[in-house]
């Protein structure tokens, strides 16, 4: 059971920005990307009229994010554009993995800049995307949803775990049939040192469940479910808490909210006001470089938000 210690605390909000860098922002995701020792901010965005799809490396200067580095143009017709960001081919250090329908690109930070180390023909291109890691390979995976059927005509996925092997991804794992897979994340929520599958499942904007399935004798089972906001939760994010990581979620009324995993989620912190509706996408990390934690959150159009957790998981 939670001590006091764990009674629910604020999450202030201490930045915003309107209008951030891009028409419309698509997804956040946080990483050491350039070796530096801190959290840096990923950001894929799209501006419309123009055709243009872009990618951005980001780090907190004290008075906001500055841009590091820009991609060039990734756009596609009728593509939708996914990144994460792990240690995906065992450089040491996280990558940028950028997913579209026609290509899939690796970016690193080699030679003090930003180089394309990988580029292969793309699977698709998956709206939801996550970094799991599994007991079985010692790489970064990248978690994407994939349609399995249709009940009701609305469509029925799994989470497959697409990993390096060979000099290419390759389908590794994956998961039974959720349902109406709308976010993904992976961390280790128990403490165990093993990665889970978290997802947020759920039709339309009603509100859904949040899921954790385990590996367990050759396979992926459900270990736990929850209704566990009022709203559809379209952004989840794992943040480091000693052996564990915690469970960052933006949902779409516009709150926040940080949880750790006990046989359940239990709150730990959450938003002191909303956000706006149409949340697209969070990230967990020490962006500020003073050993605390924030979440990022954007939201439509293009909005940006940083979060800080009062005291130090």
């Amino acid at each position: 059971m939670a001590g006091p210690a764990f009674a629910a605390r604020e999450l202030p909000e201490v930045y915003r920005q309107e209008g951030f860098l891009m028409q419309v922002l698509l997804a956040a995701a946080a990483g050491n990307v350039t070796g530096a020792g801190r959290t840096e901010l990923v950001l894929s965005g799209r501006n419309y009229e123009t055709q243009e799809n872009y990618v951005f490396l980001l780090r907190w200067n004290g008075g906001g994010f500055a841009v590091i580095w820009k991609s060039p143009n990734l756009y596609e017709p009728a593509s939708h554009l996914a990144v994460a960001v792990g240690d995906f081919t065992g450089l040491g250090r996280d990558q940028i993995a950028v997913l579209t329908r026609t290509r899939w690109r690796i970016y690193a930070w080699q030679d003090g800049r930003m180089q394309l180390i990988h580029e292969e023909a793309g699977w698709g291109a998956p709206e939801e995307v996550g970094v799991v890691r599994h007991p079985d390979h010692p790489l970064d995976l990248i978690a994407i949803s994939r349609q399995h059927s249709v009940i009701n005509d609305v469509p029925q996925k799994g989470v497959e775990l697409v990993g390096w092997r060979s000099g290419r991804f390759r389908l590794l794992w994956e998961t039974p049939t959720i349902g109406r897979v709308r976010a993904i994340t992976g961390g280790d929520l128990t403490g165990d040192g093993a990665w889970e599958v978290i997802v947020e499942a759920g039709v339309g904007n009603t509100p859904g469940t949040v899921e954790v399935w385990q590996w367990d004798e050759g396979g992926y089972v459900a270990l736990n479910r929850e209704e566990l906001r009022p709203a559809a939760v379209f952004a989840l994010a794992t943040a480091p808490s000693g052996r564990e990581h915690w469970l960052a979620v933006a949902d779409d009324r516009g709150r926040a909210g940080l949880y750790r995993f006990r046989n359940g989620f239990e709150l730990v912190a959450e938003s002191d006001r909303t956000l706006g509706w149409a949340i697209a996408s969070v990230a967990a990390g020490d962006f500020f470089g003073d050993g605390g934690l924030q979440l990022v959150v954007i939201g439509y159009p293009s909005r940006l938000h940083v979060l800080r957790l009062g005291e130090s998981p």
